[in-house]
């Protein structure tokens, strides 16, 4: 179906020039390198730095899948050597040539390059982790929680601790080499673009409670910061009221703009702040 919507889109805008679009092949290409974003009009594109510094043009970023746009916002974010495999469809053996990416994309390679150390899980027991490791979240509705907030991208470590009988907390670090001025505008208003040198640690935490059938509730989770001079700030997002369970569960970043703009105007940390971003 995609595959079909961007032949037909293609097709469309070519028919309005002289030339027409003839699909010359289909293949299977490899490409090594480092992944790059530029702004081409409208539309945010990936793009693949070779080593001879020649740049291919991957796709719209909108274009692809959450899981798929999460692995290249890793190896953008991480700055990683990545194996991009596709499958491309070739038009026209004379120029212009035009060549679009599908969706059947694979990005190899993210497993390279420093990443924060995981902690070990802080529980009493295994076993007491496990079960809230496999309840399903009654609401938002997230069936296997453990698995969800073990595959999130932008966790750099993870862990749970058993508080009582039936009631848990989980702890999950968000990278902070992942937010780029990209995510926020109030990135380019901090002395640092590195976010470690801003905060000791932002996490997301959530506790949670065990159900009669099985499932588990975890109400009001939030974000927490810490500075590095020490000091602490918490948000509970209430509207809407699961947004940060729709994003962990759509492997997308979660806004931190809050505890951004806080920092742009402590002195310690940030530049103040223009009048368009207050």
């Amino acid at each position: 179906m995609a595959r079909r919507i961007i032949l037909t889109v293609l097709a469309a805008l070519l028919a309005a020039g002289p030339v027409q679009a003839r699909l010359v092949k289909e293949m299977q290409v490899t490409r090594t390198g480092k992944i790059g974003i530029a702004q081409d009009g409208p539309v945010t594109v990936y793009q693949l730095q070779l080593e001879n510094n020649k740049l291919v043009v991957i796709g719209d970023r909108e274009f692809f899948p959450p899981a798929t746009r999460a692995a290249l916002e890793q190896a953008l974010e991480r700055k990683l050597t990545v194996e991009i495999a596709g499958h491309l469809l070739i038009f026209n053996d004379q120029n212009p040539v035009f060549a679009l990416p599908l969706g059947r994309l694979e990005v190899k390679g993210l497993d390279a390059g420093p990443r924060a150390p995981q902690p070990q899980a802080q529980t009493e027991s295994q076993g007491d982790a496990a079960r809230f490791q496999e309840a399903a979240l009654k609401s938002p509705a997230i069936p296997g929680l453990g698995k969800v907030l073990e595959s999130y991208p932008f966790f750099s470590a993870r862990s749970w601790k058993v508080l009582e009988p039936g009631k848990a907390e989980f702890r999950g670090e968000i990278d902070l080499t992942s937010i780029t001025e990209l995510d926020s505008q109030y990135v380019s208003r901090l002395r640092s673009k590195d976010l470690r040198d801003t905060f000791k640690s932002l996490a997301f935490v959530a506790v949670c409670s065990l159900r009669p059938d099985g499932g588990v509730d975890c109400p009001a989770p939030a974000v927490e910061a810490v500075l590095q001079d020490g000091t602490k700030d918490r948000l509970v997002w209430k509207d809407p009221p699961g947004y940060y369970w729709d994003r962990i569960a759509k492997n997308r970043k979660i806004k931190v703009d809050y505890f951004l703009s806080k920092a742009a105007l402590n002195p310690k940390y940030g530049k103040g702040m223009t009048p368009e971003a207050q």
